[in-house]
Parts: C-alpha cells; sequence; structure tokens
C-alpha cells in the first residue's frame, strides 16, 4: 500500500514478536515499529481485535493488516503454508481485501502463497469435524481464524483499507488437543498450573501437544519471513 502508516492487529504475543521486538510486549499500549509500521497485540476473539482495530483507526493509520495464525480447512493447506486471502466471511457478511495494496505485497513476496478466503468465527475451531463442516459451508475459505472478520467489519465502517496475512498452524484433518486452548491466555501464554492439570488429566495429549508447538514454529517462520516485505510496503510512498 502507498501509504504513510500501516496498523497491524496480532492476537499473540508470539505473532507479534516475530517484528523483532525487543523487551516485554505491551498489550495496553500501541507499539512502534518503525516509522511506518503501529502494531496493536490485541488478544484472541472479535471483541478483542474489534476494540485493536479501532484504536489504530483512531490512531490515524493509512490501513490495517490482520496479522498473525490460522487453522486450515482445505486439506491440502500444511503448517507454515502462507495465505493472503482475498475476501473475508464473518457472521453472515464478506468483505474483499484491498486488492492494489495485496497484489503489490504478494509481488515482493520471495515465497509462495495461496488465495481464496479466511473465514472468521467467534470460538476456537479445534476439531476436524468444525472444519470439514465449514468447509462445505464456505468451500472457498482456506483457513479458520477469529479476528480477520472483526478487523474487516471495523476497516470498512471506517473507510480503511485492509489487508489480510495468515500462516497455517494446524491442517484441516487435525483436531487440537483440549490443554492446547485451555492452558494458554488470551495472548497465548502458557499457564503453568493450567497446563500441568490438564497433562495430568489427559497424559496421552502431551505428544500432539509438542508436535503442535513446532507446527506453530514453522508458522512463525513464514510470518518472519513476510515481515519485511509488509515494513517496505509501510515505507512506500
Amino acid at each position: 500500500m502507498h501509504g504513510a502508516r500501516i496498523g497491524v492487529v496480532v492476537a499473540l504475543d508470539a505473532e507479534a514478536r516475530v517484528f523483532s521486538l525487543a523487551g516485554a510486549l505491551s498489550h495496553d499500549a500501541l507499539i512502534e515499529v518503525g516509522e511506518h509500521i503501529l502494531l496493536c497485540v490485541s488478544g484472541m476473539g472479535p471483541e478483542r481485535a474489534t476494540a485493536a482495530a479501532y484504536r489504530l483507526i483512531a490512531a490515524g493509520v493509512d490501513g490495517l493488516v490482520s496479522w498473525g495464525t490460522v487453522g486450515a480447512l482445505r486439506p491440502e493447506r500444511k503448517p507454515g503454508d502462507l495465505l493472503l486471502p482475498e475476501t473475508v466471511f464473518w457472521a453472515g457478511q464478506c468483505w474483499s481485501v484491498d486488492v492494489a495494496w495485496r497484489g503489490g505485497l504478494a509481488k515482493s513476496l520471495s515465497i509462495p502463497f495461496h488465495a481464496g478466503g479466511v473465514l472468521s468465527v467467534d470460538e476456537p475451531c479445534g476439531s476436524r469435524a468444525a472444519k470439514a463442516a465449514f468447509l462445505v459451508d464456505y468451500p472457498s475459505a482456506q483457513g479458520v481464524d477469529m479476528e480477520s472478520g472483526a478487523i474487516a467489519a471495523a476497516a470498512h465502517g471506517a473507510d480503511t483499507p485492509f489487508i489480510v496475512i495468515r500462516s497455517v498452524v494446524d491442517p484441516a484433518d487435525q483436531s487440537l488437543p483440549a490443554v492446547a486452548t485451555a492452558s494458554v491466555d488470551a495472548y497465548g501464554r502458557p499457564q503453568a498450573l493450567r497446563l500441568a492439570r490438564g497433562l495430568l488429566r489427559h497424559p496421552a495429549e502431551l505428544s500432539t501437544l509438542l508436535g503442535l508447538g513446532g507446527q506453530m514454529q514453522k508458522a512463525l517462520r513464514t510470518l518472519r519471513t513476510v515481515a519485511p516485505s509488509l515494513l517496505h510496503a509501510g515505507r512506500a510512498a
């Protein structure tokens, strides 16, 4: 996008740290990444994403980015795959990303990416059955998250362009272990006591949880590869 400032909404601390941020992350203040990126670590879910998007809009950003990880809906998508959706589905509505901005970013990338759509939902989607059902209803959707729809709606309401940049963690045929979602807070930070209790109840989930950690690292490596292109887009004038 040819603009002075880009606002990036990020749900998880780990997704924000790919921008090489030093020190503790702030969940209360907007974070400057260089001169042209303004970052807001929102926490998971549409309500938090909406609040973050409006904070960035109020700060005067020229465009919004939904940045982070996603669960796959299509069976061919693998951990670490990059999604640059053209459309966002949420709450019975559909929004299109900014075509020119997305196209310029796509041309600058050194890795392959996948188009199509992304579906946003209000609660974590961790089961194979739920993913399969969503794909039937939204056949063009490549992945599912909880924030892109809220960001798209806020951008549309403020007449602000937006794009979505997401990397796959869990494939469509993988159900997430219950301990994976129950043992982290809204920012994805592990809660030791919850984790210990969960593993005591379901010790067989440990191996799956370790594998999921490796998948998350693949997704974060992809985002780390894309980050310089986003920073360059912010500098363009």
